[in-house]
């Protein structure tokens, strides 16, 4: 991807939705104890609370977390007024694309204990934003599409909303090891 396109990529990211493709787009049910047979995360650091949504044909994902009103991470950030940190929400970003990487590597819209989970080192995130404040006990939607993916690298555009108004968004690239 060149500058120019990052450039458009990023602007879109700001003012429109990530969209879920209606064709070939399937509507899931994942827990927790779904996501933690493709993720290596864990409490108190495993972010996705349910995936809803995977289009493997047009790599995106639609995953859902639901931010603990009683986070210690609340006491300190900030006290009497609580945000949920930006590099929090880049993470939640991450781990989702996580799991878009498991179902596209896979080709499979199945779970079961005879994949391995993806590892995925987030290693550069090339743009992200920030345009309302997520609050304790928010319940946010995070899509993630894959831009550009090979067995050892990926580019891919997230999106944090919250009743469809955008909240966050980022580039990130992830290097598989």
């Amino acid at each position: 991807m060149n500058s120019n396109e990052t450039e458009i990529l990023i602007s879109s990211l700001k003012r429109d939705l990530l969209q879920m493709p209606a064709k070939n787009s399937a509507q899931v049910s994942f827990k927790v104890e779904d996501i933690y047979k493709i993720i290596p995360h864990r409490p108190p650091f495993a972010l996705i609370t349910s995936i809803s949504a995977i289009n493997i044909e047009e790599t995106i994902i639609e995953v859902t977390s639901k931010i603990d009103p009683t986070d210690p991470i609340f006491a300190g950030h900030f006290p009497g007024s609580p945000v949920y940190p930006g590099v929090m929400q880049i993470e939640t970003m991450g781990q989702a694309g996580l799991c878009l990487a498991y179902f596209v590597k896979n080709n499979s819209l199945e779970i079961n204990d005879k994949n391995i989970p993806v590892k995925g080192l987030f290693t550069r995130v090339h743009n992200a934003g920030f345009n309302k404040g997520v609050m304790p006990g928010d319940v946010l939607t995070v899509r993630v599409k894959s831009i550009e993916d090979d067995d050892f690298m990926g580019l891919m555009a997230a999106q944090i909303t919250i009743n469809n108004e955008i909240y966050s968004h980022s580039i990130l690239e992830v290097y598989y090891p």
